[in-house]
């Protein structure tokens, strides 16, 4: 028996002959990694350093730096940070400043205020559609981050529906201001998954929606991380880039971390989170070797710029992430003195 379908009066489909409708290039944010206009993902286990991770890359965007593969950022644009875990002052702020952004450009979400001055908690999932207005005030957002983005859902995570309902405003507005929304997520340990990417926590619509879904990786027996790839509707899904999450101190008192990145990695993201979960991340210790040996004859002296240590060690033939691992043996670490200096590594000794 044929299905009735009910009849809706006045409305008729709209088709149009796909001669007529003109070709869109596809806008980046970080060419290949994280497109404009779309949801995007970043997950990882506990420990991998997600959040700090999205905090450089909103530092690389905020300045108009170049990207951790050695692409070029077109122009600096605007940041909109929403977390719901770490602090502002003790947390976000310091790793801002250790990933040189430019504070001018990033904007924290701290809460809500009405006309008379009275304040109260931002509910994501309640009042997103606020900050349509909010991103007009400051001329436009590039970036927005959510942490986490499961805040975003005010049902059952688990549940496809809810959360296809919860994510649309946030695709509507990543379309409407032409930005990246980078939403944090957990992700499982399980690998019985086919594909990484559908290890994020919650349910499968999560990954569905995002176009582009980007994975951290650490080593269970070393500080080797890895961000790859894991899924992307709009690019290549292959490939990732080590990182290494180090301890800054900034004026000498403030404690904090940033990202400093690695070296290149080729392959699946199911190939490579496999490789360094099972290897520890390590290179052949004549390569870490050699590396403490240039570090030690180079800082003998005293601190030297990361800048002119990055070019000493391509002069020299070894690869920065080499230099980074021989960074942490000997104990090495970063130093900047205020707020507009630049990065200096120094020997123990000189600490």
């Amino acid at each position: 028996m044929q299905r009735q379908t009910p009849q809706q009066p006045g409305w008729a489909v709209e088709l149009t002959a796909a001669v007529d409708i003109p070709v869109e290039k596809i806008q980046w944010i970080w060419p290949g990694w994280l497109p404009r206009g779309k949801l995007s993902i970043l997950a990882g286990a506990g420990g991998c350093g997600k959040t700090t991770l999205s905090i450089s890359l909103a530092a690389t965007l905020s300045r108009g730096g170049d990207w951790p593969d050695g692409s070029k950022s077109e122009t600096a644009g605007n940041v909109v940070i929403w977390s719901g875990e770490d602090g502002i002052a003790d947390t976000i702020i310091p790793r801002l400043t250790a990933a040189d952004a430019d504070l001018t450009r990033v904007h924290i979400i701290e809460g809500l205020r009405d006309r008379s001055g009275n304040r109260r908690q931002f509910d994501p999932a309640a009042n997103f559609a606020l900050l349509n207005q909010a991103a007009a005030r400051i001329d436009g957002v590039s970036l927005l981050i959510f942490d986490p983005l499961i805040n975003l859902i005010r049902g059952d995570m688990h549940r496809a529906n809810e959360v296809r309902q919860g994510l649309q405003m946030v695709v509507d507005f990543a379309e409407q201001h032409c930005c990246s929304v980078l939403g944090i997520s957990h992700l499982s340990k399980s690998a019985s998954q086919s594909s990484v990417a559908d290890r994020v926590i919650g349910s499968q619509a999560f990954s569905a929606l995002a176009r582009t879904v980007l994975v951290a990786g650490k080593a269970n027996n070393s500080e080797a991380r890895v961000l790859v790839r894991a899924k992307s509707n709009v690019s290549i899904d292959i490939g990732g880039i080590e990182y290494f999450v180090e301890p800054i101190v900034i004026d000498e008192q403030l404690e904090t971390t940033c990202i400093r990145w690695g070296e290149a990695v080729e392959g699946s993201a199911e190939t490579i989170l496999a490789d360094i979960e099972r290897t520890g991340g390590a290179r052949p210790a004549s390569a870490t070797q050699e590396a403490c040996s240039f570090l030690e004859a180079t800082l003998q002296a005293g601190p030297v710029s990361i800048t002119a240590l990055q070019s000493l060690a391509e002069e020299s033939c070894i690869s920065w992430a080499s230099i980074r691992r021989a960074q942490k043996q000997l104990g090495i670490r970063s130093r900047k003195t205020g707020m507009q200096g630049g990065w200096a590594w120094e020997l123990p000794a000189y600490t």
